[in-house]
């Protein structure tokens, strides 16, 4: 995962949007949970999104290896967070908002579980060797009806180099199916838009509700 260092550092972050995604207010609301439900964002960098959540009343916590990423997010919103020494994390907090500088696989936030989670470039970030073990801590920080809402994204992988690395439906249908509903809630075609040499690009919104 040195990559991600690696991008923060040269400051090669394109991924960051400088906005909430639309895809939560077209989407989110279809989850159909209470405002005071609890929600993960795994590898969440410096999103906006994590405010967009805490204004529609949610308790809401990322989690960041890249250091650099949560000093941004703190810095852009021209804040001071309240810092917490954990065994093998930091807590940053801010309101309802707190992103843990630690690694995903071995964190246990104080607000698990989690009532949802949010997934827009987690997955992708993660070669197919990794995702077994990402699910895996999916469902321990996760309440057993818990419901998610991922972002994916699709290509030939042999045509370019990740990341982002191809999410295929096959695998996802591998990797969820056994404990989770899924409901593919939109997709879209990116082939002629997204400016790579690509013979097929999509992006598609997935509900995952836990069985």
């Amino acid at each position: 995962m040195s990559i991600w260092h690696q991008r923060w550092n040269a400051n090669q972050i394109g991924f960051h949007r400088l906005e909430a995604n639309p895809v939560l207010s077209e989407q989110w609301p279809k989850l159909s949970l209470p405002s005071d439900a609890k929600v993960l964002v795994p590898l969440c960098g410096k999103s906006l999104d994590l405010h967009w959540f805490h204004q529609q009343g949610h308790t809401v916590v990322g989690i960041e290896m890249v250091q650099k990423a949560i000093n941004q997010f703190f810095e852009d919103a021209s804040s001071v967070p309240t810092i917490k020494e954990m065994k093998d994390a930091k807590k940053y907090s801010l309101g309802k908002i707190h992103l843990y500088h630690a690694d995903f696989f071995d964190a246990e936030p104080d607000e698990a579980q989690f009532d949802a989670w949010y997934d827009r470039a987690a997955m992708v970030a993660l070669p197919s060797s990794m995702r077994p073990d990402y699910v895996k801590q999916l469902l321990n920080l996760t309440t057993r009806t818990s419901k998610g809402l991922m972002v994916t994204f699709d290509y030939p992988q042999e045509e370019m180099q990740g990341p982002p690395y191809a999410l295929p439906d096959s695998e996802i249908e591998a990797l969820f199916s056994e404990h989770f509903h899924i409901e593919r809630l939109q997709v879209t075609d990116l082939t002629h838009e997204d400016g790579r040499d690509l013979t097929r690009c999509t992006t598609s919104v997935f509900l995952l509700a836990r069985k």
